[in-house]
């Protein structure tokens, strides 16, 4: 859980960085620019899974048993075997993207003006692969600081060198500052390698140093050890394709089916724009959830190589509590304000029709994080695979059927994927409790939040009403929202909810913070 609390933390951070660079982007390259990108994300997206290959969740899985057992020699030599065959997948991967970009833009994408961006992305799936290589090792020992400020590092130099980039180049045509944006991926991946790098070096010995030796472990050979990873990454990186899988039945079907229905190809651009604007913003809650899953393998991953069977389920029971109680406030608050925030971050107001469908997803998308990562690290591979094939199936049925009708439009694909997420979390939910048993506490991860997101949702709704008679948009609509989710915490403290145990897991200001509102009164326990 404090590995998840950092990640957490630095993912907030990149998510606010990042809401910078998106509500600045569409005004630099327009929602046209945005759309184009759209065309490009989910190909580039595809590509660096298949980079990574899901070898970080393997290295981070075995590395975590290793760990477990103590035995620091073999924790070492599963990172290189691993770092090896990450090598190879991303430097097999950035010349496909880079050489066949004109292929993938015309055939898959339909539009030849994102060419020059797939080229430019290949090699920032290379330094991407590398990256997640340096990762998992850390992941393994249960160490997640380098990673998150890697990840910070990463975006910070990301979203610089968009703006500027994207501004340079605007002159010079929609495609070129498109470009731009592709650019800024190299420069962000390149620097945040070579944080993970540092860190390696300085910190990877003592940490190894750290490992107490529990019993004698058997030396793997490393063909052994590469096919035991294997094993394990092919059905992960087979999970991970599917969500651009998943993306892809946008990019394929909605020009197809909207054109189809008589809308025209500016039509097409601008309304793949609004949806993967809405898209970035309903999964912006689920950073905890994220942290949470990458932070699930190697704790699930211990206790199982342990045999603490009662601990992997403690340890599930409080991964899906954090992740109902941040994502079921996330839906509530995103159905209220759905068209303000939108005019606020990205000037376009219409972007909350297609939110507010999506807004149920940062609940059934934290729970298929949470429950995934609890199914990995007991080593359940093909589960999440199978149940995320069912949801990729009934996204593409649904795209072909939703999407073509007059009346829909490009709202047929947000009703798609939140369907889809909704069925996937369903079936993650029952492949856990068919292993593990019951990991829902109902009072405190349900009963409670709910009731706390639906009065906090109503205050949202007044404040804001009120407050955009007597200040600017922006404040009002950012006001609101802050005051009511310090409401929505205050109610969970007050109703037990959140314990001071919880709140001493924020990095740096946890151990005062949790003090100080037990004192006043607000934590129960």
């Amino acid at each position: 859980m404090r590995g998840a609390a950092i990640l957490a933390a630095a993912s907030a951070v990149n998510r606010l960085i990042g809401l910078v660079y998106m509500i600045v982007l569409p005004r630099l390259i327009s929602d046209q620019g945005m759309g184009l990108f759209q065309l490009a994300k989910p190909i580039h997206y595809f590509a660096a899974v298949v980079a990574i290959g899901g070898l970080p969740v393997a290295i981070a899985k075995i590395g975590a048993e290793k760990a477990a057992l103590g035995s620091a020699q073999e924790v070492r030599r599963v990172f290189r075997t691993g770092l090896f065959l990450v090598l190879l997948t991303g430097g097999l991967v950035a010349l496909v993207l880079t050489w066949g970009a004109p292929w993938f833009a015309a055939v898959l994408a339909k539009d030849p003006g994102i060419t020059l961006t797939l080229m430019a992305l290949g090699p920032a799936c290379f330094f991407l692969a590398l990256s997640a290589g340096f990762r998992g090792f850390f992941q393994g020992l249960q160490y997640m600081t380098p990673t998150a400020i890697s990840q910070v590092v990463d975006q910070v130099v990301r979203v610089a060198a968009t703006i500027f980039l994207s501004v340079y180049l605007r002159p010079r045509g929609l495609e070129m500052a498109v470009l731009g944006v592709a650019v800024a991926f190299i420069l962000g991946e390149l620097t945040g390698w070579l944080v993970l790098l540092a860190a390696y070096l300085a910190k990877g010995p003592q940490l190894l140093a750290e490992l107490k030796t529990r019993q004698v472990v058997q030396i793997e050979p490393a063909w052994q050890l590469a096919k035991r990873l294997i094993w394990l990454a092919v059905p992960a990186v087979v999970a991970t394709i599917l969500w651009p899988v998943m993306q892809l039945a946008d990019s394929l079907l909605i020009p197809v089916r909207m054109q189809a229905a008589g809308f025209s190809s500016d039509a097409v651009r601008e309304g793949l724009g609004h949806l993967g604007m809405a898209l970035t913003l309903a999964q912006f809650p689920n950073i905890v959830t994220v942290a949470l899953a990458t932070s699930l393998v190697p704790a699930v991953a211990e206790a199982w190589a342990l045999r603490q069977e009662r601990l992997v389920r403690y340890r599930a029971e409080e991964a899906l509590r954090i992740a109902l109680i941040f994502g079921i406030p996330s839906c509530a608050v995103l159905t209220v304000l759905a068209a303000p925030l939108c005019q606020v971050l990205f000037g376009y107001s219409q972007v909350g029709v297609p939110l507010r469908i999506l807004a149920a997803g940062t609940v059934t998308l934290g729970i298929i994080q949470a429950t995934t990562g609890v199914l990995q690290g007991q080593g359940s591979m093909t589960v999440p695979v199978r149940n995320l094939s069912a949801g990729v199936l009934l996204k593409f049925a649904l795209n072909f059927l939703l999407v073509a009708n007059p009346s829909i439009g490009i709202l047929g694909a947000a009703w798609s994927t939140t369907l889809s997420w909704a069925l996937v979390a369903v079936l993650n939910l029952v492949s856990v409790y068919r292993q593990v048993g019951n990991v829902i506490n109902w009072r405190h991860a349900v009963l409670l939040p709910s009731l706390a997101a639906g009065g906090t949702a109503a205050f949202i709704y007044l404040l804001q009403d009120t407050l955009v008679y007597f200040l600017p948009m922006a404040a009002a609509t950012l006001g609101s929202l802050g005051a009511g989710l310090i409401l929505y915490f205050l109610l969970l403290m007050i109703w037990g909810s959140l314990t001071r145990r919880d709140v001493a897991l924020l990095p740096g200001i946890g151990e005062f913070l949790g003090a100080r509102l037990q004192a006043w009164g607000f934590l129960r326990r």
